[in-house]
This record gives C-alpha cells, sequence and structure tokens, in this order.
C-alpha cells in the first residue's frame, strides 16, 4: 500500500509533472482484498494527483477506508499531531521534548478528547472506531513504516484510536480558538508602571495608542449592522483605560512564570499573541447577478502553517446509504471532508477570533505535600479540586537499541506529575502555582464537543437548512462559514459557542475595571465567572450560557450580491476602539473579541465592490485573480503620508533638516518610485515563483515587475524603520523598551497616530509624543516637520540597511536601488518536524534549492498581509526577517452549476513519504498559484480515477 520509492533528479519546478505519473497507472486489481472489518464491498481509485477516491456501501466502510488511506499517505504526520497534541512527543523524539509534554498534558486536549467520547452516541463511536480500524489495517499489514522512524529508532507504533482521531480535532479547533490573557496582563502591568513612573496614564498608552482595538481598516462582513460605529475624532482624544485598576504584583508574578514556561511551546507559545503568528484564511461568496454565469462562486483559502507535510490531505468519498458524495481536503487522523462540496453545496471557513478562554487568579487551599484540594471563594465557601496524575516517558534516540523507551520520574507532583482540575472552569487546568494563589484556565474546549459530528452532517446535507442544522454541533474552534449551493444561495454563519461573562451580562461594565481579555478574578467577588445555563440552545455542549444562535453573526443572500470575511471583525463592534459598549438586544454587554485582522478584507472587500459598481460579471478565473492578490492593502493607505513627506521636504522654506533629506537623491527616488508603484510585489527575479508562471518554466522578469518588486522592498524595510523611529523609540524613552507591541500593533498605532495627526499633532491619546525628533537634529518648528523628518529618516536608515554588511548576501552592499528585489528578502522553506532531508528546499530528489548562500528559501511574491498571505513581521529590518512560514494550506473555488465546477491546490502533495513523487507534487502550482480540476460529479471522478483496488469483506 505505500508509495513507490523513485526519486526524480530534475528541477523541483516540474512538480507538476510527478504527480502526473501515477495516471499511466491504470491498473485494477484482479481479485478484490478481503477485509473481515468491511460490512460490504468497497473500493479505492486513485486520479492522476494521488487524490483517492473512496466508494462504500455505507458509512463506516467508508471511514475505514479513509483511515487506510490517510495511513498509506500521511501516517507519521498523524502519529506526530496526536502526540503533539497528547504530550507524549518525548516518547518518539526523546528527551528534548519532555518539558513541552509536560506543558501540554497540563492543558489537557486528550482529556478534552476522553470526555467528548464517553459523551458521544454509539453511531458516532461506531463511525470513529470504523476510521481507527482502517488504520490498524494499515499498520498490520504494511511491512515498514514511514521513512522518519528508522531515524528515531522506531520500528513499531501503538495502535490508532478512536480518542486519537478526537485529540487531533481537538487540536485543531485549540489552534483555531484558543488564547491566554497571559501577555496581555504582563504588558498592561508594565504600561501602567511606566506610567507612575513618567506621569501620565499607562493603561490608555496601552489600550488608546499602542495596542488598539481599532482596526486599521474599516471593512466588516456585514455591513450597516447595529454595532457597526467608527471612532469619532471626540471619542479618539478622549482616550480610554477601562478605568482599569493597577494590576497587582502577584498576578503579574505569576503570568511572568507561566509565559516563561511555555515562551517556546510549539503548540501554545504562539496563543501568548492575539494577532501574530496565529491561523487566519480568506473567504468570498459571491451571488449568481454578480457572476458572468448566473451561479454563485465560492472562495476559500485557509492559511496555517505550511509545513512538510502539508496540512490537508485530498479525498473523495462516496457512500450509497446515507447517500454521500463528497470531495475536497480532509485532516489527516480524522474522517469526513472539512472543506469541499457535494454535489448540491460547497462551503469553506476562516477563523473567527471568539473569545472563548479566561485566565483566572485562583485563592487556594493546600496540603502539606503543597498540592491545592480546593480554591476559595470570596464568600468563604471552599470548592473542591481533582487530580490527574501524569506519567511520562522518553524514547532514548541514539543508544543504538530500537523501541528504548523509559519512564522519567524527575517531573515533581507540583511541576507536571499531578495536574489540578477546577471543575468552575468547565474542568479546566491549574497552569501556574505559587504558594496558595495560581492560575486557571477556562475554555469551551476542555469538555465534550462535536465539531467532527458538524463536518459529518454538513458532508450530507442538501440544502441550506439542513447546512445549519449540521453548523448547531459545532461548538469549539469558531469558524465563519461561507456557503453556496446549486439552488442559488450563499450565505455566511459564525458558529461555535461564545460563552456569557457574568459582569458583561448583568453589571453593563467589566467588574472592577478588568475586561475578559485579562487576567480575571477567580474569588466571585468580581462577577467574572461564566452564567450557568438558561437558556439551551440547539445541541448546545458547552455546560454554561452561551450567546444565542440568532445573535451570531449571519447574514443569507445579502443583498450586495457578495459576502467576504478575513478573520476582519465581522460586524463592526471594535470599530469605535470599545469591544465592550454595544448591547444586547435582552440587556447586557454584546461581547465576541477585541482584536481582529483588517488588511486582507480591506483588499478583498474593495475588489469585489469594484466589480459590483463597475457591474463587471466576475467568473472563476477572476476570483483566483484574487485569491493570488499580493498588492499590499497598508501601502496603499500608508504610503501616501511618506509621499505627501517628500512634497513638504522640497517645498521652499522647508524646515533645514527636513529639506537636507529630502533632496537627498536617493531617498527623494526611494519615495518616488513608492508613489509610483501599483502595490504589487513581485519577485522581480528569474528564480523567482510568482501567479500564474509556468513552475517548470520560470520566465524572467519584466521591466514593470522589477519596477514594483524594488517598491516593494523599499517600502517593506521603510516600514520596518518607521516603527523603528516612532513608536519604538517613544516607548524606549518612557522605560518601555523591554515590552514593545507587536509588529501588527505598533504599525497600527503608527497608522492611528498619521491618520489622526491633524487632531492629536503626534500626540497619543495618552498625551505621549510618539514624533519627538532626536536633539542633535534641533527643534522643529512645527509637529509637522518633525514627523515628516522621521518619515524621510526611516527611508534614508533603510536604504543604509539594504547596503550594509548584513543585506550583502542579497545585493552585495550594493547602492543600486534596480537591484533591490523583492524576491531576495521574500522566501519560505517548508519545514518537517525532522528537518534535514525532509525539508524542501532540502537534501533530497525534487530539485528545489535555496536561492543562495544566505538565503534560505525559495522566492515567493507577496507580503505583509496580502490577501494571498505571506505575511512578515511589520518590524522586520534583518536579511531573512521578511521570510514567511504560514500562508494558504488550500486554495479553492468553485461555481454552483448543476454540476459543480470547482478546482483547489495544497502546498505539496497528497504523500508525506519522502522519495514518493506525490510528497511535492503540487507545491510547484501552488508557489505560482495554478491549481488542479476538484472534480465533484462522481461520474466524472471514477473516469478519472482508473486506478482501483477492490475490497470485499
Amino acid at each position: 500500500m505505500q508509495h513507490a520509492c523513485t526519486p526524480r533528479g530534475r528541477s523541483g519546478r516540474l512538480a507538476l509533472a510527478l504527480g502526473i505519473a501515477l495516471a499511466g497507472a491504470a491498473v485494477q486489481a484482479a481479485e478484490p482484498i478481503k477485509i473481515p472489518q468491511l460490512k460490504g464491498p468497497a473500493s479505492i481509485a486513485y486520479d492522476a494527483e494521488g487524490i483517492p477516491l473512496i466508494k462504500a456501501s455505507n458509512e463506516y466502510d467508508l471511514a475505514f477506508l479513509q483511515g487506510v488511506a490517510h495511513a498509506r499517505d500521511r501516517f507519521f504526520e498523524m502519529d506526530f499531531n496526536r502526540r503533539g497534541a497528547s504530550g507524549t512527543v518525548a516518547e518518539l523524539v526523546g528527551q528534548s521534548a519532555l518539558a513541552n509534554d509536560v506543558q501540554t498534558r497540563t492543558l489537557g486536549l486528550r482529556r478534552a478528547a476522553w470526555a467528548t467520547w464517553q459523551a458521544a452516541n454509539a453511531d458516532t463511536r461506531g463511525w470513529l472506531k470504523a476510521y481507527a480500524d482502517g488504520v490498524n489495517w494499515w499498520l498490520s499489514t504494511t511491512p515498514a513504516l514511514p521513512p522518519e522512524y528508522a531515524a528515531l529508532e522506531i520500528t513499531k507504533v501503538e495502535p490508532w484510536s478512536p480518542v486519537d482521531t478526537l485529540v487531533i480535532g481537538k487540536a485543531l479547533a485549540f489552534q483555531l480558538s484558543f488564547d491566554l490573557d497571559i501577555q496581555q496582563t504582563l504588558e498592561v502591568g508594565g504600561y501602567q508602571q511606566a506610567g507612575q513612573a513618567a506621569g501620565f496614564d499607562g493603561s490608555v498608552l496601552y489600550f488608546g495608542d499602542t495596542h488598539r482595538f481599532a482596526p486599521p481598516d474599516d471593512r466588516v462582513t456585514i455591513a450597516n449592522a447595529a454595532q457597526n460605529a467608527a471612532e469619532s475624532p471626540e471619542i479618539a482624544k478622549s482616550g480610554s483605560g477601562f478605568g482599569m485598576p493597577a494590576i497587582d504584583a502577584e498576578t503579574l508574578e505569576l503570568a511572568r512564570a507561566y509565559r516563561d514556561k511555555i515562551a517556546d511551546h510549539p503548540l501554545i507559545a504562539p496563543h501568548l499573541k492575539a494577532r501574530e503568528n496565529r491561523a487566519g484564511s480568506n473567504e468570498w461568496v459571491v451571488a449568481g447577478s454578480l457572476t458572468q454565469s448566473g451561479k454563485a462562486i465560492l472562495s476559500n483559502d485557509p492559511h496555517l502553517s505550511l509545513a512538510l507535510p502539508s496540512v490537508f490531505v485530498e479525498q473523495h468519498i462516496v457512500s450509497e446509504s446515507p447517500a454521500i458524495n463528497a470531495t475536497g481536503v480532509t485532516v489527516p487522523g480524522a474522517p469526513g471532508v472539512i472543506q469541499g462540496c457535494n454535489d448540491r453545496i460547497c462551503w469553506g471557513t476562516t477563523t473567527n477570533p471568539l473569545d472563548v478562554t479566561d485566565v483566572f487568579k485562583e485563592t487556594l487551599k493546600l496540603n502539606t505535600y503543597g498540592l491545592p484540594y480546593a480554591i476559595v471563594r470570596s464568600n468563604g465557601a471552599e470548592e473542591p479540586v481533582d487530580w490527574v496524575f501524569q506519567n511520562f516517558y522518553v524514547n532514548k534516540v541514539g543508544d543504538g537499541q530500537a523501541d528504548n523507551l523509559a519512564r522519567d520520574n524527575s517531573i515533581g507532583y507540583t511541576n507536571g506529575a499531578v495536574t489540578v482540575i477546577v471543575p468552575r472552569r468547565n474542568n479546566g487546568p491549574i497552569v501556574q502555582l505559587s504558594g496558595n494563589t495560581g492560575l486557571s484556565v477556562a475554555y469551551t474546549g476542555w469538555g465534550a464537543t462535536f465539531e467532527l459530528e458538524s463536518f459529518r452532517r454538513i458532508n450530507r446535507s442538501q440544502n441550506r437548512a439542513e447546512f445549519e442544522d449540521a453548523l448547531t454541533y459545532f461548538d469549539v474552534g469558531s469558524q465563519n462559514f461561507a456557503y453556496a449551493d446549486v439552488d442559488g444561495n450563499i450565505a455566511y454563519y459564525t458558529s461555535a459557542e461564545a460563552p456569557v461573562r457574568t459582569d458583561l451580562q448583568t453589571g453593563n461594565a467589566p467588574g472592577g475595571g478588568i475586561p475578559p481579555w485579562l487576567i480575571r478574578d477567580g474569588t466571585g467577588a468580581l462577577k467574572h465567572d461564566w452564567l450557568p445555563v438558561a437558556n439551551r440552545q440547539p445541541n448546545q455542549a458547552v455546560p454554561f450560557e452561551v450567546l444565542p444562535i440568532a445573535e451570531m453573526p449571519h447574514i443569507v443572500n445579502p443583498a450586495s450580491g457578495y459576502v467576504a470575511n478575513a478573520n476582519n471583525d465581522p460586524i463592526g463592534t471594535t470599530l469605535d476602539n470599545n469591544p465592550l459598549n454595544q448591547v444586547r438586544p435582552g440587556g447586557g454587554l454584546y461581547y465576541l473579541n477585541f482584536n481582529y485582522s483588517a488588511y486582507r478584507m480591506g483588499r478583498i472587500d474593495r475588489v469585489l465592490d469594484d466589480y459590483r459598481s463597475r457591474g463587471q460579471k466576475v467568473t472563476p478565473a477572476d476570483m483566483q485573480k484574487l485569491q493570488a492578490n499580493n498588492q499590499l492593502m497598508d501601502a496603499e493607505l500608508v504610503a501616501p503620508h511618506l509621499v505627501h513627506a517628500l512634497e513638504r521636504g522640497t517645498a521652499g522654506g522647508a524646515w533645514a533638516p527636513l529639506a537636507a533629506l529630502a533632496n537627498d537623491a536617493a531617498v527623494e527616488q526611494a519615495v518616488k518610485r513608492i508613489e509610483e508603484w501599483n502595490y504589487a510585489t513581485p519577485t522581480g527575479i528569474a528564480q523567482g515563483y510568482d501567479p500564474g508562471d509556468n513552475p517548470a518554466s520560470l520566465p524572467q522578469p519584466t521591466q514593470a515587475d522589477i519596477d514594483a518588486s524594488v517598491a516593494a522592498s523599499l517600502f517593506a524595510v521603510w516600514r520596518g524603520q518607521a516603527i523603528k523611529n516612532t513608536v519604538d523609540a517613544t516607548l524606549t524613552k518612557v522605560g518601555l523598551g523591554s515590552a514593545l507591541p507587536g509588529g501588527d500593533d505598533a504599525y497600527a498605532s503608527l497608522k492611528f497616530l498619521l491618520d489622526n495627526f491633524q487632531l492629536l499633532r503626534g500626540k497619543g491619546l495618552s498625551g505621549v509624543n510618539f514624533f519627538a525628533v532626536p536633539a542633535s537634529v534641533g527643534t522643529p518648528p512645527t509637529p509637522e516637520d518633525a514627523r515628516d523628518f522621521l518619515l524621510l529618516k526611516s527611508m534614508q536608515d533603510g536604504l543604509a540597511r539594504f547596503a550594509s554588511d548584513d543585506f550583502a548576501p542579497a545585493f552585495g552592499k550594493s547602492t543600486n536601488q534596480e537591484d533591490y528585489r523583492w524576491g531576495k528578502l521574500h522566501r519560505i522553506t517548508f519545514r518537517h518536524p525532522l528537518g534535514g532531508p525532509f525539508n524542501l528546499p532540502g537534501a533530497n530528489p525534487y530539485g528545489f534549492a535555496d536561492l543562495g548562500p544566505g538565503l534560505p528559501g525559495v522566492a515567493r511574491s507577496g507580503g505583509f498581509d496580502a490577501v494571498d498571505a505571506s505575511s512578515h513581521n511589520a518590524r522586520a529590518s534583518g536579511l531573512n526577517d521578511f521570510t514567511f512560514g504560514s500562508g494558504p494550506a488550500r486554495r479553492f473555488v468553485g461555481e454552483m452549476q448543476t454540476k459543480i465546477a470547482a478546482s483547489e491546490i495544497i502546498p505539496g502533495g497528497q504523500s508525506a513519504v519522502l522519495g514518493s513523487p506525490l510528497y511535492a507534487s503540487q507545491l510547484g502550482r501552488w508557489l505560482t498559484n495554478n491549481y488542479h480540476p476538484l472534480i465533484v460529479n462522481q461520474a466524472d471522478a471514477t473516469a478519472a480515477s482508473p486506478n482501483v483496488t477492490n475490497y470485499v469483506p
């Protein structure tokens, strides 16, 4: 059942040809393979891309063969991911993973998976068990494990279990929805302390100036919703610190200690940050009234890690009873199609950052061993906690002995050997202890939830009503679902269950001035607990009061003719920089989340609205072009400030230091290039991968490509220097140099200050001046002179970076701006957990090569918050700071014809087996925004899948 190992030595750019290798294998087994676990005849057929067409008479056999196909193509990925979510990676890779395993076990995704298994009905259990049986049948009939195991000295693995599947699902939901309030609490505390020392309101500096809630662009998914309200100049000038009290030292120390433990944890650490290094996605659906064919078109590209193997694997599944014909992408380790189409509908998803996690400071009662046995409430009541004992095992890699696991007894009771569970927190854990205080984490995903059941029902849905019913089983991992059907309907739904906080519902204000995204009070005194269930929703799983389905953002067949989402604020609750001032229909505060993305939606909405307003009917090719759009929305909105600075500096009578900068030939040339730029980001080099290129024969760049590429480089480096010379320099002066905001927040702060300069005159809402010119330069006559000096000085500093030793591997210390091609900076390496030959580029037969010495990765178009997601830190300043590692894990465009016409691509290939021609068969096309057909019609798929293996009981 394994792929044939047929290494190819030619260029990786012929990845397109690699997948075609299977097309010649039009072979059907003479005799069906007997599998006792099956209930009826079934088959797996493969097309030229290696995508399995799985047919069965029933849903259990279908799940069984999905397990077989997943294991065949992706077993190491499945094993690694179940271990990563279960806290047993050290049993695979050795001692280096033990500390992270301890923290993973403490959080308890596997406990949550067990809770789901225990709550599942017999039918769901049978479906999950059938899938596990399929995986295990492959393990039992395959002579050798995938090649990664040889390096780890492992010859046998644990069988797959239904709980393994559930923990895979829990981990995916966790990555999309879990938030920690740790870093924000530490930052607010630090800003408050700095303000006390320097004489300003640190809370206002934080919430009003440097970590704003109002997005830097105001496009929303559902226009004219009741919550849409932009920030007025008067509100902007007043600022807001939510009336926050000073965060106490004990809370800050607990937060600091926990942050330090998880700072490098691959699964948990990203959740310290609200925006950066998190999953995202784009989706939009256009009604037939706006399309050339008169049929709706749905587009979706989820943004996840661009590691190898790819996050998703493609499958087409067909069952007779119940009737299922679904195709798209699946998650290795779980049955069903997670994004795709059936004969009647297509659906896609983007992440909705619904706030479903709270961290609480608890007061504890301890036994003589220092272990908590109860939490203490404000009325003196003691509530018992539960204990979970943990055992840890480590693979002794490198000792020459196969399968050599040993128990590790170094973990103490209070350091992870015992996990303390707080029932009140949805059975959430205490993650940090210090004497009789600790931090607990409440999260909607700690209990039984049924997202896999939701997708199972979506696969079968034949109309909008059935789809809406299926979404009632989607409990955690909040998604924005885009929907289209062959009947002409389009729709948008926000899924998952949002807990209602007692203080927000009953007090109309955050209790004690502490908002839900900071560490909250666990005693109950400030009413921070989640409300008990009073109005149970259909198929609700979370055992607390949640926002009713009717109050969740959604729209069906919008008058505009389209609906889009790119992780943006769906209805505008944050547009006025206050996510806690909207009122629910029945009273209480309406709260979804405090932080959203903006620029990708800004571009998508402008393009779609332009089509609509001009009356241009769109096609699937237009939507593919929009998915490939790499024009930087932020540059379009911010660059005019830089251009204006040059104009003021070159005007007669300008302040001398400003005039000197503006008349510097290199600075003037660079700004003029940006002024003439169309904001696109081509690589500008022959080795670069750009939209529409033939990956097997990359073309030379045109002069227009080169000009845009140079401008993209200049703006990207200027952006980082501008942040450094304004936001970073200002915060460093007031003692916050070690607590700078993330790149996204700092950049949003700079844009806010520039956009509101006439009102604020360069000072933030806190009164702190962000445009202070160094004393050595002199005193500028006006605040405008100071602003423009710093903007142009940032360009001068950026040009110095291009000619520096640091950038020499890319540009050879050249001062010729024509040499500053974006592809030299904007690169990607597709990394495998074990690295080495498994990476691309890497020492393997697929031909993708590093761009050059000191320039790891392949060159690709894109950039900061481009629609074709390929972002980097806005503060990027070093040679390799502009590389990226996350983006579209799948690109899909589907038109709702009677026979749905669709296309998609994934970054890599179907197989995770190094040496297989399908390891990277789609990567070249993915890099150049090309697609392969996604055949939905069953008869057409059968005709395109000649390599058939039949199975019988």
